[in-house]
């Protein structure tokens, strides 16, 4: 997180670097070759002209030997993803895919749809983000919405975080059912404790556990300074039809600014903000 002057855009004071997990560039080499390869079969066999392709067709059009070309082709089979046809002796898309297609189209359609919230709360002069659960473990940054102003906080859409950390992992953790959040518990500690960002941060299970209460009782999750210093967040929990956490609703504000702007005129807000969007996405998830 940092605290930019969009006027000149100069970085003004370097809050948080080191704490937040950059996906890695696409420009970097593929570290599981073979899974490269097989999304672009998948890919090739997806555009027009190649929607019934042979052996030969898809290695040329790939830059994939033939060998390996037909070894991934035989366990997409196996999986259904493809399918041969002994006749043409072509390959082509599996049924399976349209239900993965149709289920990443859902997930868009309520990210943004919950994105289209962020907007107006903005106007409060504060960021606001969305983050839905990667992973085991982590929350990743999935929408943002920062207010026009000269000095503002800023997030990258993409970062990612441990649950746990700050108000939103401390909300999401405290939504997980009992058996979901042990495995949580059991994936980010080490030596009984979980990382220590600040002198102020929630280190330990018992911590987290008495926070848990008072959060599900208010419905909103909030930490002073225990991510970054001088940051203070809140987060609301944003739940599917079956009543699981999907999303949390998150805002940062300068912990030395708290006093000076109706804080909880912004939590209310972000409350019936967060059942707003839960009842719209409802239809969706």
């Amino acid at each position: 997180m940092r605290i930019y002057d969009t006027l000149t855009t100069n970085k003004i004071l370097k809050l948080e670097d080191t704490n937040l997990k950059i996906l890695e560039s696409e420009s970097k080499p593929s570290q599981v070759p073979a899974l490269d390869s097989s999304i672009k079969i998948l890919e090739l066999l997806a555009t027009q002209g190649y929607q019934h392709a042979k052996l030969t067709e898809i290695s040329e059009a790939t830059g994939i030997n033939v060998s390996t070309c037909l070894r991934i082709l035989r366990t997409l089979e196996k999986k259904s993803y493809v399918v041969f046809s002994s006749n043409s002796k072509e390959y082509s898309l599996g049924t399976p895919l349209i239900a993965l297609g149709n289920r990443a189209r859902e997930v868009n359609d309520y990210i943004e749809v919950a994105s289209g919230y962020l907007k107006e709360l903005a106007k409060t002069g504060s960021t606001f983000v969305l983050v839905k659960r990667v992973r085991k473990s982590h929350l990743m940054y999935v929408a943002k919405e920062e207010p026009d102003l000269k000095v503002r906080l800023t997030v990258s859409a993409g970062d990612s975080f441990p649950i746990t950390a700050g108000a939103l992992g401390k909300c999401f953790y405290s939504y997980l059912d009992e058996e979901d959040a042990k495995n949580v518990l059991n994936d980010v500690m080490l030596n009984e404790h979980l990382k220590k960002y600040t002198e102020k941060s929630v280190i330990t299970k018992q911590e987290l556990n008495a926070q848990k209460s008072k959060i599900l009782e208010e419905g909103i999750a909030e930490s002073h300074e225990e991510y970054s210093l001088g940051i203070s967040a809140y987060a609301c929990p944003i739940f599917d039809s079956k009543g699981n956490i999907i999303l949390g609703l998150g805002t940062y504000i300068p912990t030395s600014l708290i006093n000076q702007i109706g804080i909880d005129d912004i939590k209310e807000t972000m409350k019936s903000s967060a059942e707003e969007i839960t009842k719209a996405i409802n239809t969706l998830v």
